[in-house]
């Protein structure tokens, strides 16, 4: 918390007067993270009625949240294993609400029977989640990423 401090110029005690922990902290930035790229995402979808049009533009819009530097919305996934957190059921609400959008948008498809839903879902986060590592600005932006992923997913 020191450090956290010292890195915006005030003193542990004014920290610790809005958070009384390291644990704290981490909720309130997850949830706005979380907040954050679910209004995102709800805004780049309102304006599309077909099915893959939607989910490719929630898809540009998670990315373009996860991967813009000044966004919260990267502590989202940054802390992927959250288990040993006493708040961790808090936090797994966060991101199932967040998740419940990608469900519904998934629902829509027009994909075959033999698809499972849910494996596409978490393989299109996953996928897109590990961009973090490796994505380049000066290569593709995020709007490409997203169309590109959803191309080896599409099956028309």
């Amino acid at each position: 918390m020191r450090d956290i401090a010292a890195a915006f110029g005030i003193l542990p005690g004014s920290l610790y007067h809005h958070f009384s922990s390291k644990e704290d902290l981490f909720v309130a930035v997850y949830s706005s993270g979380v907040s954050q790229i679910r209004n995102t995402v709800s805004e780049a979808i309102a304006g599309h009625t077909d099915p893959w049009d939607r989910l490719e533009a929630a898809c540009a819009a998670h990315l373009q949240a996860l991967l813009v530097k000044d966004s919260f919305a990267a502590v989202v996934i940054s802390h992927l294993s959250f288990n040993s957190l006493p708040s961790r059921k808090e936090l797994v609400v966060l991101r199932d609400r967040y998740e419940d959008l990608f469900k519904e948008l998934i629902a829509a498809l027009p994909l075959p029977s033999c698809v499972d839903r849910r494996f596409f879902r978490l393989g299109l986060l996953g996928a897109m989640n590990w961009s973090i590592a490796w994505y380049r600005p000066d290569v593709q932006p995020p709007a490409t990423i997203a169309r590109e992923l959803l191309s080896l997913l599409r099956r028309d």
